[in-house]
């Protein structure tokens, strides 16, 4: 099956992935947090756990629904740390247009950041993934889109379609970041729930713009980025760039280039901003079983174009179940 583009301008999907399963990563990462636990500046308490690194096949439905839904993509790239999924065979690969990116590849002339765990510093270098378009959509392995999409939901005019809300922009001060770190360590124990501090990592990058009262605030959804203004920033800025690389495992101290991308975006006028309303995030460890029916039903109406789907292991049986019946149905298999 071949795929051909009927726009003037090429546009590529990027994918971070980890199959944190594999007994050899797993054992590279924990030998690399035992030997960076005294050197980890401000380490984000939930950063190391097992659950950011699971895979449950996420990725799977990821390329698949990007291949069902937006055949125009020209390419994937899955960046990985020496890994390639089982399904991706060579023939497959090469039918889709499927690469794989090595951490070595995008981190070449910083090879001192290696190895690294953290999606965080990762992001931050996928820019440098050799040939990829001026135009391209940044997604996390558990990003599935639910029905057909074309470039005008990423991209206008030459400019980035951004979906979220301005929020007055919060202080995060040593006291509260040190006041979060222990509440997600007491809601991770006591009731099982992975806290990220997206919202800190947002206003950071939101700041590193210029920006200083208010932010625009993006939910979990595949992120529209212009290789240009991420490229000029970081060379002109090289110290930033080095700065957010250097850290193994996530810390309170980084930015992420996507809600970077996107205020500097909003900073040039180049950005279109409108709601939300056509994503949706599932989330297992949050979700009950009354807003998980809910949230199916929406899918199942075609409300939603794309869903983020987190914690999957910890839904229940009758609930992945279920889920894996819907995307099923609603997503030819790869092969």
């Amino acid at each position: 099956m071949s795929y051909t583009n009927h726009s003037s301008f090429d546009v590529d999907a990027v994918i971070t992935w980890v199959d944190g399963n594999d007994p050899a990563h797993a054992a590279k990462r924990a030998n690399s947090l035992n030997g960076s636990k005294d050197k980890i500046s401000n380490k984000l308490s939930t950063g190391h756990l097992n659950t950011r690194f699971l895979d449950n096949g996420e990725l799977y439905y990821c390329i698949a629904s990007l291949r069902k839904y937006a055949p125009w993509i020209r390419n994937i790239y899955v960046v990985t740390d020496n890994q390639v999924p089982d399904f991706l065979t060579p023939e497959i690969q090469q039918q889709y247009n499927i690469h794989i990116v090595d951490h070595k590849e995008i981190f070449r002339s910083y090879e001192w950041a290696l190895p690294t765990f953290n999606s965080m510093s990762i992001e931050t270098a996928i820019w440098r993934i050799p040939d990829l378009s001026e135009n391209f959509i940044y997604l996390n392995d558990d990003f599935i889109l639910c029905s057909p999409v074309n470039k005008n939901d990423f991209f206008q005019n030459g400019k980035v379609v951004l979906r979220g809300e301005w929020r007055p922009m919060i202080s995060y001060g040593p006291l509260r970041v040190k006041l979060n770190n222990l509440f997600s360590r007491f809601v991770k124990k006591f009731l099982g729930i992975t806290r990220s501090l997206n919202l800190l990592t947002q206003i950071r990058s939101a700041k590193l713009a210029d920006f200083k009262k208010k932010y625009f605030y993006s939910p979990h959804v595949p992120h529209p980025i212009q290789l240009k203004t991420i490229e000029n920033y970081y060379k002109n800025n090289p110290e930033i760039f080095e700065e957010n690389i250097k850290y193994p495992f996530r810390s309170t101290n980084q930015h992420t280039i996507q809600y970077l991308a996107n205020h500097l975006e909003i900073k040039k006028e180049s950005a279109n901003l409108i709601p939300a309303d056509d994503a949706l995030m599932i989330n297992g460890e949050t979700d009950i079983k009354f807003t998980i029916n809910r949230k199916i039903e929406r899918i199942k109406n075609g409300d939603i174009k794309f869903l983020s789907l987190q914690g999957f292991e910890s839904l229940g049986d009758q609930s992945q179940k279920k889920f894996r019946t819907l995307l099923n149905q609603m997503i030819p298999p790869i092969k």
